[in-house]
């Protein structure tokens, strides 16, 4: 349980796998754009939100990232952030690479993918959760762990 993340009352390990697309799938992305975006972000996510960039690449028309974030972060707002400090800071350094390559000077898609990257598949989650239940066997503990209870009468 070493890669579990630990608050006063959580343990957790959420991570998460976002795809971003350029508008119209434009060929926008280059190895320099993408290691300065992998920077920024691992910035936004470390300082931002408390989290931690796992992986950032991606194609000429879409990125991906993977990253972990604690349990009071909510991941649709993390992304809709990342797009748009990531859209700006692609501008601020990049625009006479890219200017002539996005349609009406909008970078990302309007939409994005985002999954989360558990280790157990559907089927086991599944049946571990069937498998729960009220009415289960009853455990036999030994004697040494059995403690009686005296009810003390009043006098």
């Amino acid at each position: 349980m070493d890669d579990f993340n630990r608050k006063r009352h959580a343990v957790y390990k959420l991570t998460y796998h976002a795809v971003f697309v350029i508008k119209y799938r434009r060929k926008v992305m280059s190895k320099p754009i993408i290691e300065h975006m992998r920077q920024y972000a691992a910035h936004l996510i470390g300082q931002c939100y408390q989290g931690r960039l796992i992986e950032l690449n991606g194609e000429p028309d879409h990125v991906h990232i993977l990253f972990e974030l604690p349990a009071t972060a909510a991941p649709s707002v993390v992304v809709c952030s990342l797009k748009t400090q990531l859209s700006k800071e692609i501008r601020a350094n990049f625009w006479d690479e890219i200017k002539d390559k996005l349609w009406n000077n909008i970078f990302w898609s309007d939409s994005y993918f985002i999954t989360t990257t558990g280790g157990a598949d559907i089927e086991t989650l599944e049946k571990y959760i069937q498998d729960q239940g009220i009415e289960k066997p009853k455990r036999k503990y030994t004697k040494r762990q059995t403690k009686k209870c005296v009810k003390k009468t009043r006098t």
